[in-house]
């Protein structure tokens, strides 16, 4: 039976970014230029407690964190690579445990996970992912993931480049997951609307009919078998995780996504963390990639959301969300 925890949710709305507040896609001129660097970004020293490191404060339950891009200037689902730092090094030093996708599929699966379990990915493929995160990931030896919007990379400026991706495929870190080939956007779902073009049907003025069920279906299954094709080509590696643009997802592309592969897909947020009963293709997360959320605040986030789960571990997202704007 699917529950939704109301205090969970209106957490999700505290924290929430781009990820589950409909709004038209990025463009990237907007983005904020970036360069390589090499010098690791050291946050300031955190104190802790000496019983931190054996502390259990949750156990068979992993929070998984969803950031976008970092920048010197934090602004909207950008934070900057000081704060980034700082939240690595503030879980890491409070005792927690970061493990990546591919353990979350083993505890799914009915594994076991580490108490204090924490996963770290990024959406977008954004290029300060590999500019100001990666190091401070190597650092750590945090394990995360990326979700690609495949038709972008090595593109645009602002995007991550093939190089880029397999230099830190190469760490051993980094899960890669998709993003969709080209449907991060809106489309017309009618006259003066638009609406994700993932779970849209789309309208076309000339005629002012909507494109059919079975037409919806192969343009969906084009797009998403064609970017799971081309990651695993690029990468060598077996992508089977997907991460839904702006959050939105609904039972027909659930279904495609498993004839095109996939076995596991994360939602924008909702507030909790997961659990063995979690749907493999309905993965919540919190959002701590904005400002919001600081090295001083990271570890009591985690925690409140690892309480409200304990609290309610059937608790799962509703059954579809689609963000009309």
């Amino acid at each position: 039976m699917r529950a939704i925890l109301p205090a969970a949710v209106a957490l999700a709305v505290l924290l929430s970014g781009c990820g589950s507040q409909p709004q038209a896609a990025p463009s990237h001129g907007s983005r904020p230029k970036t360069v390589p660097v090499a010098a690791k970004v050291r946050p300031a020293p955190v104190k802790t407690m000496a019983a931190a490191a054996g502390t259990v404060y949750y156990q068979r339950q992993v929070v998984v964190l969803m950031y976008h891009g970092l920048s010197p200037v934090a602004h909207g689902d950008y934070i900057t690579p000081k704060s980034f730092a700082g939240e690595m090094a503030a879980l890491q030093a409070k005792g927690f445990h970061f493990v990546s996708l591919p353990q979350v599929a083993s505890f799914l699966a009915g594994g076991t996970l580490p108490p204090n379990a924490v996963a770290v990915t990024f959406d977008d493929g954004l290029e300060s992912v590999y500019t100001y995160a990666y190091p401070t990931l190597s650092e750590y030896k945090v394990p995360f993931a990326t979700f690609l919007i495949v038709n972008r990379i090595g593109r645009f400026p602002g995007d991550l480049s093939w190089a880029q991706v397999k230099a830190m495929e190469q760490s051993g870190l980094l899960t890669v997951g998709s993003h969709t080939l080209a449907s991060h956007g809106t489309v017309p779902t009618g006259p003066g609307k638009t609406g994700p073009a993932l779970t849209s049907l789309i309208y076309n003025p000339t005629t002012g009919q909507k494109e059919t069920a079975a037409q919806y279906t192969a343009r969906v299954s084009a797009d998403l078998l064609h970017a799971r094709q081309i990651l695993q080509a690029e990468t060598g590696q077996p992508v089977v995780w997907f991460a839904y643009p702006f959050g939105s997802y609904d039972q027909p592309v659930e279904h495609i996504l498993t004839q095109e592969g996939y076995r596991y897909a994360v939602l924008a947020e909702w507030g909790w963390g997961v659990t063995s009963s979690a749907l493999p293709l309905e993965l919540p997360r919190i959002n701590t990639g904005t400002p919001k959320t600081t090295p001083a605040t990271i570890a009591s986030t985690v925690r409140y959301i690892a309480s409200l789960t304990a609290h309610e571990p059937k608790a799962v997202p509703p059954p579809s969300y689609v963000p009309i704007w």
